[in-house]
């Protein structure tokens, strides 16, 4: 039981030396210890680091809506997170906080309005259709390798609408995973900075950011240089101007870009991946899907009921954002606990997607629960985050529906799924990433009139 001051009144949780001894099996499986304390302490508890910084960690809905929604204006991103993620991805809109992201967001969220993501759907769409038609057929088919490959390509058309290398693609993708593990492991191992001088891990690291920095400096110079008419994302960016007529310069440009295809296609590949796994081990629910899309054409997807149930469903076993982080500005309370300015609070978004107290037969794959007379009832689900809640809610929600169901269309469309016997492993990075995560693709044969 961690000791309470007579001002503050935290939850029960582990104290400092506990908190170290837990630090080397929460690195390897983050998800699986904070499980375990949220079932040991009720659904929400605190942590203590040796610099006596208090952690609390909630999957309690209301607390989570609290902090996300209601009292936003008290909670920012966290230092430790958001200025060491600033160093490897720039400050973009994800890292930013206060006045600066405000002002970029308001920037920025023109270009993810829904009409203008309809305006992208025929890239999107077309560019679908080219990857998985070029897709194997086997019984043990990798199946993130091609979905982070096809996502990655939807996110490059629809950025920046120009063909990469496969080459310098690749660099980019693998980049993003180097970085991002980079910052997981420094967050939860602060003392591996120590070793830095010795081992050139941050420096490495660096040079890797500034390479992928490079890349995206090109693309945008080379499309200033062009005298084309452009349609995608990267032209909305270009010509987005401040209050005062201003645009962004070419530095925060980059940052943003930066941000938008880490965040677009880790998250979009990661979802898929765990979809095709649900689909290929749950044949009945394929079935119904196929049957859905029998009906449709591929731009009526996104509106598709059972399309959306399966989506959601998957969001909610396997949030690509298992979890967030926010720090409290002023000293704050929620129900029987308080706490100072510089707390962090820690929504465990997984933990809440398989709350037996909320979810009837949590584990269960059934898109059921999420079908609706009223598609609009969707977005009105309780104790369901898959793209955050309130001010920071993911700004390319729409964008990402639009292009899994686009993409979920076509797989059902042009394959039947089977089970290998593998069973994957969850990775949680930032996101939430599959390991060893295969399935049998069968192409269908159009058949002959």
């Amino acid at each position: 039981m961690l000791k309470t001051s007579r001002t503050y009144h935290y939850p029960a949780g582990r104290n400092q030396w506990q908190t170290l001894l837990n630090s080397v099996s929460f690195l390897k499986n983050p998800i699986k210890v904070i499980s375990r304390n949220m079932k040991r302490f009720g659904g929400t508890y605190s942590a203590a680091l040796m610099s006596k910084r208090r952690f609390i960690l909630t999957e309690d809905p209301a607390f989570i809506e609290y902090v996300l929604r209601d009292n936003h204006s008290n909670y920012q991103k966290s230092e430790l997170s958001a200025k060491t993620a600033a160093r490897l991805f720039g400050n973009g809109l994800l890292f930013s906080n206060g006045e600066f992201w405000l002002k970029q967001r308001r920037l920025i969220q023109p270009a993810f309005h829904l009409q203008k993501i309809q305006g992208l759907q025929q890239i999107i769409a077309t560019t679908v259709q080219e990857v998985i038609a070029a897709f194997p057929s086997g019984e043990k088919v990798d199946a993130y390798a091609l979905m982070q490959k096809l996502s990655f390509t939807v996110l490059i058309q629809s950025l920046f609408d120009i063909d990469l290398s496969f080459e310098t693609a690749s660099e980019l993708s693998r980049g993003f995973t180097d970085l991002q593990d980079f910052l997981l492991k420094e967050i939860n191992q602060p003392y591996r900075k120590l070793f830095y001088k010795v081992n050139h891990a941050e420096r490495n690291i660096l040079r890797k950011a500034k390479k992928i920095k490079a890349i995206l400096k090109a693309i945008i110079n080379q499309r200033r240089s062009s005298t084309g008419t452009y349609h995608d994302l990267l032209d909305m960016i270009l010509h987005a101007t401040y209050e005062n007529g201003e645009g962004m310069d070419e530095e925060q440009i980059i940052d943003e870009i930066l941000v938008l295809l880490f965040a677009g296609h880790e998250t979009t590949a990661n979802t898929i991946s765990w979809l095709l796994y649900l689909l290929a081990t749950h044949p009945s629910d394929a079935m119904k899907l196929r049957a859905s899309i029998s009906k449709i054409s591929i731009f009526e997807s996104p509106k598709d009921n059972y399309i959306q149930a399966v989506v959601s469903e998957t969001m909610r076993l396997y949030p690509a954002a298992w979890m967030t982080d926010r720090v409290a500005v002023h000293d704050d309370c929620f129900g029987p606990f308080s706490y100072p300015k510089g707390t962090i609070i820690i929504p465990f978004i997984y933990g809440l997607h398989r709350n037996k107290i909320h979810w009837k037969d949590e584990g269960r794959f059934d898109p059921e629960r999420f079908m609706f007379s009223d598609p609009a009832q969707r977005k009105k689900v309780k104790n369901f985050f898959p793209f955050g809640a309130g001010p920071r809610m993911c700004i390319g929600n729409n964008f990402a529906m639009t292009e899994m169901a686009f993409i979920l269309y076509e797989l059902v469309k042009n394959f039947e799924f089977s089970p290998t016997g593998d069973i994957p492993v969850m990775w949680p990075l930032i996101t939430l990433r599959p390991k060893n995560l295969f399935v049998g693709l069968r192409r269908i044969t159009p058949a002959v009139s």
